[in-house]
């Protein structure tokens, strides 16, 4: 329900530019991002709000690559889980050409994971697929919106403990502003 306002309200706001003519995506930008995790078993009030920084390569008009790295922490069974989601994207542009682009991607991430209390680490690899809304408002700054779903395997027992799996697959929304070289 958030992140269908957060889409609403970026495109009422940028509406009248999907008229205009002339924005390009080629080249490269950075920027950072405010994301949200509402994994599939979550309960109410367990959702993550956490950041971290996006790079693009435009591949001309319709195609851009994007390598995002962040850094957001859990609360599981009284011990902290700390996750570094370092993803790569391929995105496609549906209105090449617009200042205003609403665009699909999909990709893979590799999901680093740290239990404080029992020391363990984990390496996970998922795969993503979404959609997103893309407003270029200057010559050298841009606005994003993503959703993606994440695939993601679990952490079993963690710390040891049966029955303790820890799932963080599920929905995954960005909000990011970005610089233009």
């Amino acid at each position: 329900m958030r992140l269908a306002m957060l889409f609403s309200m970026l495109l009422a706001c940028a509406a009248p530019a999907f008229a205009a003519e002339g924005a390009t995506r080629s080249g490269l930008s950075i920027g950072g991002r405010a994301a949200y995790l509402d994994a599939d078993n979550s309960r109410e009030g367990d959702d993550v709000f956490y950041g971290g920084a996006q790079v693009r390569l435009g591949l001309g008009e319709v195609l851009a690559v994007e390598g995002s790295a962040d850094y957001r922490q859990a609360r599981f069974r009284g011990r902290f889980v700390d996750v570094y989601p370092v993803q790569a994207s391929l995105l496609a542009f549906l209105l090449p050409g617009k200042p205003v682009s609403p665009f699909i991607l999909g990709g893979a991430g590799w999901y680093f994971t740290h239990v404080r209390v029992s020391g363990e680490n984990d390496h996970r690899l998922g795969a993503h697929g979404g959609a997103g809304l893309n407003w270029k408002f200057h010559d050298h700054w841009s606005l994003d919106a993503t959703y993606r779903y994440i695939w993601l395997d679990d952490i079993e027992q963690v710390g040891g403990v049966v029955g303790a799996d820890f799932d963080d697959r599920g929905h995954m929304g960005t909000l990011g502003i970005n610089f233009h070289f």
